[in-house]
């Protein structure tokens, strides 16, 4: 118990809020307390202070494995009750945290937003949680998309869903129109054949463009990205 009463506002006192800008997030801890561990300080620094280095994919996120059981309970409720703010990154830790008490506020968001982006983004977390069709049906919307930029700034999750569909997609987009989308593709193959991105790519475009109809090799690039740990 002592746990607890050390983190939680007394109930008492005013909640304070915790502001990132202009944003006023409902915080019903004292995120400095030192009952808290380093990953969960993390935790809440990259949620709730800054997001930007998770925004541009800086951060090592070890703090969703590293929290305490305890922990990653209250960064459930934390980010549960503040995705009526709707921001990507607290979409996306609903389905890192395997927070499927927040389904239910996740398909309200979902059902109120008609923008592909926002959709995908949403859609990736209701999927984390219990694989709704619903994601992939988006995924390949977004492979069809007349925006060049919206490929491109979803281009990682196509390969969310390790299976045959993703390593399809992947070939399909070797021929995309756009020359960063092409390079993306490229360079995601070379990643799943070495299961590490090199400097210098083994392979190029044409190259994978001659094995699309190769079974054998298809098949391998599915069980290599199956065992990715991305």
């Amino acid at each position: 118990m002592g746990f607890f009463k050390n983190i939680f506002v007394n109930k008492t006192e005013k909640v304070e809020l915790t502001k990132q800008k202009s944003t006023e997030y409902f915080i019903d801890i004292d995120p400095n307390s030192n009952s808290f561990s380093t990953a969960f300080k993390d935790f809440y620094k990259n949620h709730f202070i800054d997001q930007r280095g998770l925004a541009r994919q800086e951060v090592d996120t070890y703090f969703f494995n590293s929290m305490t059981l305890e922990e990653k309970e209250i960064a459930k409720r934390l980010i549960r009750q503040n995705l009526k703010l709707r921001q990507a990154i607290l979409f996306r830790a609903s389905g890192l945290l395997q927070d499927k008490e927040a389904l239910p506020l996740l398909y309200d968001q979902f059902q109120n937003n008609t923008d592909l982006s926002w959709l995908l983004t949403i859609g990736q977390a209701i999927w984390k949680l219990n694989g709704d069709d619903l994601y992939p049906k988006l995924l390949r919307q977004l492979k069809d998309h007349t925006s060049d930029t919206m490929r491109e700034a979803h281009f990682d999750q196509v390969t969310d869903l390790k299976n045959e569909e993703s390593i399809e997609m992947l070939f399909d987009y070797l021929t995309d129109k756009s020359g960063l989308v092409k390079s993306m593709t490229v360079s995601k193959l070379n990643y799943i054949l070495a299961g590490q991105y090199e400097q210098n790519q083994r392979f190029d475009r044409d190259y994978f463009l001659s094995k699309r109809n190769d079974k054998e090799f298809r098949s391998e690039l599915v069980e290599k990205l199956k065992n990715l740990n991305e």
